[in-house]
């Protein structure tokens, strides 16, 4: 007798262990998706969980000039504001202090600040707040100082009032940057040096930021125009040797005592 057996017949459980092994491979990549997003998704919740403290913390202490403690005449304040530089200035100076001015009362007790923002100005502290990021704010107050000095101090940085701003960071006085503003005011007012010079070389400017910074900047620099300089890597070294005082220098001068600050752990 002779027995005839189907091809499909014999294909069969081979057909059906490729189709059990294909079921299995994706039940197991259906698991392992749902693993990374279960992953992924907590990730994401956590990070927006931490954002959300991190906006109440910033809400939660942002500050009005009404709410800070009495403050003086020659008192120096800093925060981190807005514009291009910014952030070549937090990294070189490793602070989130961008930006510094001098406290100066008026005669109804009202807080002004003497700063060097375009042309030397003094503002109302309350629109100084809101000028700068979050309504962060620290003020330091030199240690002692007399009441004389401190008028001597903000006599001196009005002798500045309407100079330009100096985008070059130089050490003249023709044109003068927001730190330069306050440490020329207490050396030439009162002769107390607040913050110090450092060359740039000095500072963390190897970075995209800073170098970025000086691109924009060094063919109407100064200081190689006045060497004929042609090309950015010899003007890129002669303003490595220049000299400058950083908002972060004064506010990390020993002689200074903390007044107020809602910078947290950031500060300084």
């Amino acid at each position: 007798m002779k027995i005839f057996i189907s091809r499909d017949f014999l294909a069969a459980p081979e057909g059906r262990g490729r189709s059990r092994h294909k079921t299995a491979g994706i039940a197991l990549e259906l698991s392992s998706m749902k693993r990374i997003f279960r992953w992924t998704l907590s990730v994401l919740l956590v990070a927006i969980a931490g954002l959300g403290m991190f906006v109440a913390w910033l809400s939660g202490t942002a500050v009005t000039a009404e709410e800070l403690p009495p403050l003086k005449t020659g008192d120096i304040v800093f925060q981190e504001s807005g514009g291009g530089q910014r952030l070549a200035i937090m990294l070189a100076s490793h602070s989130l202090y961008t930006h510094t001015g001098l406290i100066e009362l008026a005669a109804d007790g009202t807080p002004l600040v003497v700063e060097a923002a375009g042309p030397v100005r003094t503002v109302p502290l309350k629109y100084w707040i809101n000028n700068g990021t979050a309504n962060r704010i620290t003020i330091k107050r030199i240690k002692g100082l007399s009441e004389s000095d401190a008028r001597a101090a903000v006599a001196r940085a009005h002798t500045y009032d309407g100079v330009p701003y100096d985008i070059f960071f130089l050490n003249t006085r023709d044109a003068i940057y927001c730190s330069e503003l306050i440490y020329a005011a207490f050396k030439e007012g009162p002769k107390i040096a607040v913050g110090r010079e450092e060359k740039v070389r000095d500072l963390h400017f190897d970075n995209a930021a800073v170098r970025h910074l000086i691109e924009a900047r060094w063919q109407k620099h100064p200081l190689c125009q006045s060497k004929d300089i042609a090309t950015f890597e010899a003007c890129y070294q002669v303003i490595l040797d220049q000299t400058l005082v950083t908002p972060a220098s004064v506010a990390r001068d020993p002689k200074l005592e903390l007044v107020y600050s809602n910078f947290g752990i950031a500060g300084d």
